[in-house]
């Protein structure tokens, strides 16, 4: 058989050279066959139909309709389709009878295993591909985790314009639209786009599969307005600054339990790992660390680092202090993570919502600058975090010093 090199085939198809690339990739053209770091493809192989022409979205959306997703939410890791630690490797080979959905997964472990570049790639597949309204939203997740981790604004726009452009049938398809933004944006903490129904915690408009992401980004976003009611920077009336904190882990607990009897691993670990912060952050350790242990070991059965790399910022020492107890390679890695999500997030961050948040603050003048900005006095935040009150104010001086400002109120706007 005569082969042809991918130059070749590009200028007889009239495409480019990457776009012949990703059709070898992903296994649209028979008889493609890798050699080295090229691709050779079979002499009389027929061009692949278009799929921005009818004729290829009719045969993309038939394919999709015999396999489609197993499960109707755009984050599968967080459904009933992972139920054990220790299975995500097991779970991904039970899924090879579903391509689509078995990509997604994998996809979605990728990201929690901080394996970035994998994740970028299947993003590209689900987007190029379009094969249904499911693939589309769990594409433009993936490349929002990207541009995240990037900080690039140009990535982040694109997976926007990627949940507008979604093949929207149903009101269903609409409220998944707005979960699927809702959990995007706030990875950045933005939560300006949230509709009613969600900021309500009222998930009756879902489907079931659903269910157990949205209650994970809702405490996320229940975790940020009550993060900024302490810093003053919003108000539930009666509640006080340091209120929402407090009532937060009566929400969060029975949420765990339920996904503990449902066998949810993913949702059981944010969801801990949540309960961790509101804890630590009201000064209750002994409940904080029992969370966080137990989030850990839930992890490290799979090496998903990426859940902790996420809440390191708001854990701090906490978090190392135990790793370094569990699993001290693990804790390596996951600061060697954290350096770069910490980096792109910041940027990210800031161009989105316009803020003037540090990247220059160690993780423990984060942690005494937060509860500073909390309104906690120096002997509070000593007594929480078991230091000195000159360690507390020199670690506040400092950070002061590398935000440029004065006042302890003004640090909420810096951290």
């Amino acid at each position: 058989m005569v082969y042809l090199k991918v130059s070749e085939v590009a200028e007889r198809w009239n495409m480019s050279k990457r776009r012949v690339q990703d059709l070898c990739r992903l296994k649209l053209i028979p008889g493609a066959q890798r050699w080295g770091r090229d691709w050779m493809i079979p002499e009389n192989a027929v061009r692949p139909p278009d799929g921005r022409s009818k004729a290829g979205k009719a045969a993309k959306e038939a394919a999709a309709a015999h396999v489609p997703l197993l499960r109707k939410s755009p984050i599968l890791s967080m459904t009933n389709l992972y139920t054990e630690p220790g299975t995500a490797d097991k779970c991904i080979e039970a899924l090879s009878e579903h391509p689509e959905t078995q990509s997604l997964f994998m996809a979605e472990i990728a990201y929690s295993r901080g394996q970035i570049d994998e994740v970028y790639r299947h993003a590209r597949e689900f987007l190029m591909d379009r094969s249904g309204f499911y693939a589309v939203m769990a594409g433009g997740i993936l490349l929002g985790l990207v541009a995240m981790w990037e900080g690039d604004i140009k990535l982040w726009n694109e997976a926007h314009r990627h949940f507008f452009d979604a093949p929207c049938k149903t009101d269903v398809d609409r409220d998944i639209i707005d979960l699927a933004i809702a959990s995007t944006d706030i990875a950045i903490r933005d939560t300006n786009k949230f509709p009613d129904w969600f900021a309500r915690g009222c998930f009756d408009n879902l489907p079931p599969d659903s269910h157990p992401a949205a209650r994970v980004y809702y405490i996320k976003h229940l975790l940020i307005l009550a993060q900024e009611c302490a810093l003053g920077n919003a108000e539930m009336k009666d509640l006080g600054r340091m209120g929402p904190m407090r009532v937060l882990p009566y929400i969060l607990e029975p949420m765990i339990s339920q996904m503990v009897a449902d066998k949810i691993i993913m949702a059981e670990i944010y969801l801990r790992l949540m309960a961790a912060v509101a804890y630590h952050q009201i000064g209750d350790d002994t409940l904080g660390s029992i969370h966080l242990d137990k989030a850990i070991r839930l992890c490290l059965a799979d090496g998903l680092y990426g859940p902790l790399v996420e809440h390191r910022r708001q854990l701090g020492l906490f978090l190392d202090d135990h790793l370094a107890l569990i699993d001290p390679q693990a804790l390596k890695k996951v600061k060697t993570l954290h350096k770069q999500l910490h980096a792109g997030w910041t940027k990210l961050h800031n161009a989105v919502l316009d803020r003037s948040v540090q990247e220059s603050l160690t993780v423990r003048e984060l942690e005494v600058a937060r509860l500073a900005a909390f309104g906690l006095t120096n002997q509070e935040i000593a007594t929480q975090l078991s230091l000195s009150v000159h360690t507390v104010r020199s670690l506040l001086d400092s950070a002061r010093d590398k935000i440029g400002v004065d006042r302890r109120i003004d640090l909420s706007l810096y951290i």
